[in-house]
């Protein structure tokens, strides 16, 4: 038998087609569709809709998990934003440097042509990304809509509510004692406030109107201005009749005396500090409830997981 004395050549065609997608302008095509495929995704999240539905919700966790996004204010961290834009630039000087010669033919339309099916892989590549991102995001919705059930009386407190005195937004005195034997839910806001404030309001409303009328008569509504030096009864009583909520059955109260006032929020936890560029007021968004013996039974926050606890506890309380 005779042995060739060397294997033959593989033929050029049978290895043309890989090696030219990865030494030629296939694989740039295929980067670049996929890179602008990525970029325009993050256009979208930066820009595109918070408000309700499935897109807004995706929009809403994206910027929380990606750009620092604070879900009061809809304002995201644009150092986030850039880094996230600007590290497919990495990709890009990557194959500048690789492939210098193949990125010229790249000019040419005729190339982009030749080249669709590695354009509608990379693009492709991702919409599966983005998928995924979409179904971990509803998987994770739905983790966080699964509350437990309101814990009651394992969660509830009897803590001493001060007694200080105070003024309502028509200029009448009041104390918190001067609602014992009602259930109490007292918040904190200020008027000029224009980031949490209006959640908190749009709160206030929605529990107060899912509650049974029966049970309604029996709750009494306070806010306390988180804002005393400057917050006067005439500022308070528009703040109020702009929210629709009418006096007695809410009141909105300031202390007698700035630093008094400043006392009792700090002794009901309501922390407030004063950004020193803008001026605007970082505060707890709290909702305490105090049950018909004057005792502070409940604290709940603007927590999604919270918000249900509030009406359950407000009824639990409504009920005794």
């Amino acid at each position: 038998m005779l042995i060739p004395a060397h294997a033959p050549d593989v033929p050029p065609a049978a290895v043309s087609a890989g090696t030219r997608f990865f030494t030629g302008p296939g694989l740039l095509v295929f980067l670049g569709a996929a890179l602008l495929g990525y970029e325009a995704f993050l256009l979208l999240t930066i820009f595109g809709p918070t408000g309700e539905g499935a897109l807004g919700g995706f929009v809403r966790d994206f910027q929380q998990w990606c750009y620092q996004g604070d879900p009061r204010t809809g304002g995201v961290s644009w150092a986030a934003v850039s880094v996230m834009l600007l590290e497919p630039l990495f990709v890009v000087l990557v194959a500048v440097v690789l492939w210098r010669d193949a990125i010229v033919q790249l000019r040419s339309p005729s190339i982009w042509l030749r080249h669709l099916r590695a354009a509608a892989a990379g693009l492709g590549v991702v919409a599966v990304a983005v998928a995924g991102l979409v179904v971990y995001a509803q998987a994770d919705r739905a983790a966080a809509d699964a509350l437990p059930p309101f814990p009651g009386e394992r969660i509830r407190v009897r803590l001493a509510v001060p007694d200080k005195p105070l003024v309502d937004q028509k200029g009448a005195p009041f104390r918190l004692a001067d609602l014992r034997g009602q259930v109490v839910l007292v918040t904190g806001v200020y008027a000029a406030c224009s980031t949490a404030c209006p959640e908190i309001f749009r709160e206030l409303r929605a529990v107060l109107g899912e509650l049974p009328v029966a049970d309604r008569a029996g709750l009494r509504v306070v806010a306390l201005s988180l804002n005393p030096e400057y917050e006067t009864a005439e500022i308070m009583d528009a703040m109020a009749g702009a929210q629709g909520l009418e006096y007695p059955g809410f009141r909105y109260v300031n202390g007698e005396r700035p630093d008094e006032m400043r006392h009792l929020l700090t002794s009901l936890q309501f922390s407030v500090t004063r950004d020193p560029e803008t001026g605007i007021l970082n505060h707890a968004n709290l909702f305490l409830l105090i049950d018909r013996e004057g005792h502070i039974a409940f604290r709940f926050t603007l927590d999604p997981r919270h918000r249900a606890w509030l009406r359950e506890g407000l009824l639990h309380l409504l009920r005794e």
